[in-house]
């Protein structure tokens, strides 16, 4: 759908959204959803560089991993789930 064409037919859907207030206060609660500041994170910085670089040895081989099916069995011999 082309910007103009667009940009009319959510003008078409505002104004029956706005009749119905219900639907207005759904319009506004995503309105502010949008403009709403992304808060920082409460993970920090160094966690979110930890997991880049386990994710990279991992890349690149350098760090063994397991498929969930061993994960699977590991946990079955050790607590018989």
């Amino acid at each position: 759908m082309e910007t103009k064409e667009l940009r009319r037919k959510l003008i078409k859907d505002f104004g029956r959204f706005i009749e119905d207030d219900s639907k207005l206060e759904i319009l506004e609660s995503v309105f502010d959803a949008i403009n709403h500041d992304e808060k920082k994170s409460i993970v920090s910085d160094s966690h979110y560089n930890l997991v880049a670089e386990e994710r990279e040895k991992y890349l690149s081989n350098e760090k063994e991993a397991s498929s969930w099916e061993e994960v699977e069995q590991r946990l079955n011999a050790k607590y018989g789930f």
